[in-house]
C-alpha cells in the first residue's frame, strides 16, 4: 500500500476505536467530534504531503532522465569526434608526407592543403575539449539528481513508515493544530 492510501486510512483506523456513545452527554459528543475533526485535518495534510513527496520524486525522475538521454547524446558525439580527430591525424600525416614530396610547382597547393587540414584538426579538437567539459558537467549533475532522488525517496519512505505505525497504533506524524 503507497502513502497515499495509508494517509486516506489513518483516520478510519482512529474513528472506529472512538465511536460516540448513543448516550453520551452532549459535551462529550463535542469531544468526539472535534477529536474526529483534528483526525480528519491530520489526514488531510498527510495526503497532501505524500501527495507533494511522490509529485518531486516523479520531477526528479523526469530530470534525471533528460540528463541522462543529454549525457548519452554528448558521449556518442565525443565517440564521433574522437574519430574525426583519428582521421584528421592521418590526413595530416598524408598532406605532410606530400608536401616534403612535391615539387615546387604543386608544393604551393599541398601547403594550402596541409594548413586547411590543420585547421580542421585544430577545430575537432576543441569540439572534443568543449564535448568533454559537457560530459563532466553532466555527469556531475546526474550524479546531484541521483542524491536528490535518494533523498526524497527516503523522506517517502519514512513517511509511509510514520503513516503505517500510525495505523498499528503507535505514534502518528504530526498534524496541522485542530480547529
Amino acid at each position: 500500500v503507497g502513502p497515499l492510501g495509508l494517509a486516506a486510512r489513518a483516520p478510519a483506523a482512529g474513528a472506529r476505536g472512538r465511536a460516540p456513545r448513543p448516550d453520551a452527554p452532549p459535551d462529550e459528543r463535542v469531544v468526539e467530534v472535534q477529536a474526529l475533526r483534528a483526525e480528519m485535518n491530520q489526514a488531510a495534510a498527510a495526503s497532501i504531503r505524500a501527495q507533494l513527496l511522490v509529485g518531486r520524486l516523479q520531477m526528479e525522475d523526469q530530470r534525471i532522465a533528460g540528463v541522462v538521454r543529454e549525457l548519452e547524446a554528448v558521449q556518442d558525439d565525443l565517440a564521433a569526434n574522437a574519430q574525426a580527430r583519428t582521421d584528421a591525424a592521418a590526413k595530416l600525416r598524408t598532406l605532410e608526407e606530400a608536401v616534403l614530396a612535391a615539387t615546387n610547382d604543386v608544393r604551393e597547393e599541398a601547403v594550402k592543403q596541409l594548413n586547411a587540414a590543420k585547421a580542421a584538426a585544430q577545430q575537432v579538437d576543441r569540439r572534443l575539449q568543449a564535448l568533454k567539459r559537457r560530459e563532466s558537467a553532466l555527469a556531475k549533475e546526474l550524479e546531484e539528481d541521483q542524491a536528490r532522488w535518494h533523498d526524497i525517496n527516503a523522506r517517502l519512505e519514512n513517511f509511509e513508515q510514520s503513516m503505517t505505525a500510525g495505523e498499528r497504533g503507535g505514534p502518528c506524524p504530526p498534524g496541522p493544530p485542530s480547529l
